[in-house]
């Protein structure tokens, strides 16, 4: 009841999605959870594995990682378990990395977005470190200017030799990131191969 009660007041228990229907459990309204049930197919278009185009998603994701509605992730896993599950078996996949956050970012935020994401999707995932505090990638237009700012962020310490890793994210704007991480995965480990996948991805990605 108490919990029910702080939703309301501060965020007005309207859904994420639509910002007009108010919803008593969870954060999505019946009306667009169905719409989301019916888009959340796998999909892949470029190299790249995606389930929404960010605009389709877009207030979600930002209530998730920018209004602490931390709990999204619950809805969230009711479109993405099962693609990401069928994809791991499908590319036969060894282990899944979470594109990590900076501690700067982790302690503006409390969390790492993606990781609560397969928290709640129940699938194991082995973290790497961020070693850089990079600028905030929405503040870079410029697809120079994201690698630059991504440039030597990640520190791979564990030995992936022979191992096909999946990396997940939860926005693909330029790519810089995933492309870094994939770069240094390769670049530093003999692995099996690195398959990217994104809750979403911006659409003008493939007009790059």
């Amino acid at each position: 009841m108490l919990r029910q009660l702080l939703k309301r007041v501060v965020f007005d228990n309207k859904c994420s999605m639509c910002g007009v229907n108010r919803v008593d459990k969870g954060y999505i309204c019946k009306k667009c959870d169905l719409k989301l049930k019916e888009m959340s197919f796998l999909k892949k278009r470029e190299g790249l594995y995606y389930l929404y185009l960010y605009s389709d998603l877009k207030t979600v994701i930002w209530d998730f990682k920018f209004k602490n509605r931390k709990l999204l992730s619950e809805n969230i896993k009711l479109y993405m378990k099962k693609p990401i599950e069928d994809l791991i078996k499908e590319e036969k996949i060894d282990v899944i990395i979470p594109v990590p956050v900076s501690d700067q970012r982790r302690l503006e935020r409390g969390y790492n977005q993606v990781e609560e994401i397969l928290e709640a999707c129940e699938i194991k995932f082995e973290n790497i470190e961020r070693i850089k505090n990079t600028e905030h990638m929405y503040h870079l237009n410029n697809i120079e200017k994201r690698c630059e700012n991504i440039k030597g962020a990640f520190s791979i310490k564990e030995d992936y030799s022979g191992k096909k890793i999946l990396i997940v994210d939860d926005i693909v704007t330029s790519g810089a990131t995933m492309m870094e991480l994939k770069k240094e995965l390769e670049s530093t480990q003999k692995v099996a191969g690195v398959i990217l996948f994104t809750l979403t991805v911006v659409r003008k990605y493939f007009k790059k």
